[in-house]
């Protein structure tokens, strides 16, 4: 066999060879432009879809900032993260302000006066404040999630919040009676957009003092209107008569005339107490204080009292310490307390009865005490016998103006005390009050 050495056969194959080797060149240069090629498609198409995702993201969360920004080509990869980044530190600092005003709000409606009571769209309790849980006898963990009915156990209430949940308009009211106490309250309810249905808000405002107040103002007119026309009908009365010839009697005309004064007396009393009491309501009386012995006070008030006390056959008595600390305290107003206090006893206990007035001191005031062996007090009128003009059951408002005990009231408030009343069955009344052993804090 002829063997070839390779060295002879190049010269032959050269041409050949190179254009392999070009081939080979070509081949390899159109295979790296067909990867970049498909490599910068890849990116665009990645970048497309980052920016259609970020479109996205942007359209279901506006309010986040960092997506509305456009993604940054040269590597949409990172240019999400970093917007994701970002919109998750400020999801999470809004989340945080949320947090904080959804807990402002909490301790808004937790010291709100009125009750607010929020019902869901299934009926049931999701949210109510202290004061509902007041007004209606329950509390939170027995609350939230029970159907309404349950917990509000009012048929008022439920004909209320029935009527907001059907679309009604104006918020719906209605005035119920609550609580035990029973209270008085102006219930409201309205309808608001829930995240599975429209909620319920239902208010409910406590107006007890309120009404109260109503009718304590109906009764001042009602009184305060009778204790002037009364005087004011028997002076014309008697001015009528004397007119009508009775001036040419001398003896008619002078007794005529003291009747005239009688009353005239009554309506400038009337009027004096009026305009003492309201300076006293407003806190512009002006109290002289001075160091007083109350034994001694008490002592004299007895002493003016007792002709009154005798004449109708009853008992005076006291029951005081061996000694009372003494006390910082207008004399003259707290002498005016004492006899407004005997005089209500006098007038109304019968006669045979007995008075006592007791005094007892501890560590931080002296307590004085005015009981009678009188009809007593109602239970229903305890509350407001220190109202002005109330003068409470028939057997112990047969006379006076019912100023009295509001001005003992106020006069000791004035002086930073106290007063109370108490009437057990079948043993009179008692009326008292209380001065505080020191007063270099008081208000002057």
């Amino acid at each position: 066999p002829l063997l070839l050495s390779a060295p002879m056969l190049l010269p032959e194959f050269a041409p050949a060879a190179g254009g392999i080797l070009a081939l080979a060149l070509a081949a390899a240069l159109g295979a790296l432009v067909a990867v970049l090629a498909m490599r910068w498609s890849a990116r665009r198409e990645l970048a497309a879809r980052v920016q259609a995702l970020q479109r996205q993201l942007a359209a279901h969360h506006a309010e986040v900032r960092p997506l509305r920004e456009p993604v940054s080509l040269p590597d949409p990869l990172e240019g999400l993260r970093a917007q994701l980044d970002e919109a998750l530190r400020v999801s999470g600092e809004q989340r945080r302000l949320a947090e904080a005003e959804r807990e402002r709000l909490h301790r808004i409606l937790e010291h709100l006066s009125d009750g607010i009571v929020i019902i869901d769209a299934e009926g049931k309790v999701r949210l109510l404040n202290r004061a509902a849980q007041e007004l209606l006898g329950t509390g939170r963990s027995r609350a939230i999630g029970r159907p309404y009915p349950e917990v509000l156990r009012d048929y008022e209430l439920d004909e209320l919040i029935r009527a907001a949940a059907a679309g009604v308009t104006s918020p719906s009211s209605r005035f119920v009676e609550l609580g035990r106490p029973r209270r008085t309250v102006q219930a409201l309810a309205s309808s608001l957009p829930g995240p599975s249905g429209p909620m319920v808000t239902l208010i409910l405002r406590d107006i007890t003092e309120l009404r109260r107040t109503e009718a304590i103002r109906r009764d001042f007119i009602a009184n305060v209107s009778h204790d002037l026309r009364t005087p004011l009908a028997g002076l014309q009365a008697l001015v009528e008569t004397l007119l009508d010839g009775a001036l040419d009697d001398p003896a008619v005309a002078r007794d005529f005339l003291n009747r005239i004064a009688t009353e005239v007396d009554h309506l400038t009393r009337l009027v004096t107490q009026l305009l003492e009491l309201s300076r006293a309501e407003a806190g512009q009386l002006p109290l002289h204080r001075v160091p007083t012995d109350l034994s001694a006070l008490i002592q004299q008030a007895l002493a003016r009292f007792e002709p009154r006390a005798r004449a109708k056959e009853l008992e005076l008595e006291t029951n005081l310490p061996a000694e009372l600390p003494v006390v910082s305290c207008d004399p003259e107003r707290i002498g005016q307390v004492l006899s407004n206090l005997l005089d209500n006893a006098i007038k109304f206990t019968p006669p045979g009865g007995r008075i006592t007035v007791s005094a007892e001191a501890t560590a931080t005031e002296v307590r004085v005490a005015v009981s009678d062996t009188g009809p007593g007090i109602p239970s229903d009128d305890l509350d407001r016998i220190f109202e002005r003009f109330y003068k409470g059951d028939r057997s112990r408002s047969a006379s006076g103006s019912g100023l009295g005990l509001a001005i003992v009231k106020h006069l000791v408030q004035l002086h930073g005390g106290t007063v109370w009343a108490a009437s057990p069955p079948r043993s009179g009344a008692t009326i008292g009050f209380s001065l505080p052993v020191d007063f270099t804090s008081a208000s002057q």
